[in-house]
């Protein structure tokens, strides 16, 4: 494979991405920024695919250690492969291993996920990209439950979905004794329609807050508080 596949390069790492696996995306990139100072101690990247969230959290934490799971041997061999040539390779191991099954069964003081989302949905048009983009191999309810399994008490963990499945999502954290704590919404633009939900969460509950972030202003320029939260990744911004 490879014949769709590019390099996107951050400040302090570069990433082979797409073809095994889906291209990086921004709101992903947003996750890894936005959650990177709520990371400590062990952590656990679930469907690590290139190994971006991995990488973002690695960067801005050198004290922590990351197992990143990805179900599909091509996309854990690349992610391997981009480990391998960076400067996180001490810090980050990729497993190659489905989340549900019990071979895994360490405990995390942070969880870190960006999920499968599609649900019932037409078939995508690769065998890695359905798996990649489709909730079949783990839905919401596996991932709830897959958290509860693994996290510390005390522990927390951050999830990137769309809002219709964030709010399926919440109500199957409740019933496992999870709780979200705070939202991160992003939109692309003020007048746009509301893009992703981040949640930071907890098996502690406290009232949530919400914060919105806007990628772009009026004149289709990055926002400030996008750049302020990409700074320390993108080569764009200096």
């Amino acid at each position: 494979m490879g014949g769709s596949r590019s390099i996107f390069t951050f400040k302090q790492f570069s990433l082979s991405h797409g073809d095994p696996g889906l291209k990086i995306s921004t709101e992903a990139c947003i996750l890894g920024a936005w959650t990177h100072r709520f990371a400590q101690g062990k952590i656990l990247d679930i469907g690590t695919g290139c190994g971006l969230l991995a990488c973002m959290l690695a960067q801005s934490n050198p004290e922590v250690q990351i197992d990143a799971i990805e179900i599909q041997q091509e996309v854990a061999d690349l992610a391997k492969e981009n480990i391998k040539n960076s400067l996180f390779k001490n810090q980050i191991q990729i497993i190659n291993s489905d989340i549900r099954s019990k071979a895994n069964e360490a405990i995390y003081d942070f969880i870190i996920s960006n999920p499968p989302f599609f649900n019932n949905h037409l078939p995508a048009t690769s065998q890695d990209k359905q798996v990649a983009i489709h909730d079949d191999e783990l839905s919401y309810a596996d991932l709830a439950l897959s958290i509860k399994k693994r996290l510390k008490p005390g522990g927390k963990f951050a999830i990137l979905y769309p809002k219709e499945v964030m709010d399926k999502f919440e109500n199957e954290l409740a019933l496992n004794g999870l709780f979200i704590q705070k939202y991160l919404y992003i939109f692309p633009t003020a007048q746009s329609k509301l893009l992703r939900a981040v949640c930071l969460g907890s098996t502690e509950k406290e009232e949530k807050s919400i914060e919105n972030l806007y990628i772009r202003d009026a004149d289709n320029e990055y926002t400030e508080a996008f750049k302020l939260l990409l700074n320390p990744y993108y080569l764009i911004f200096d």
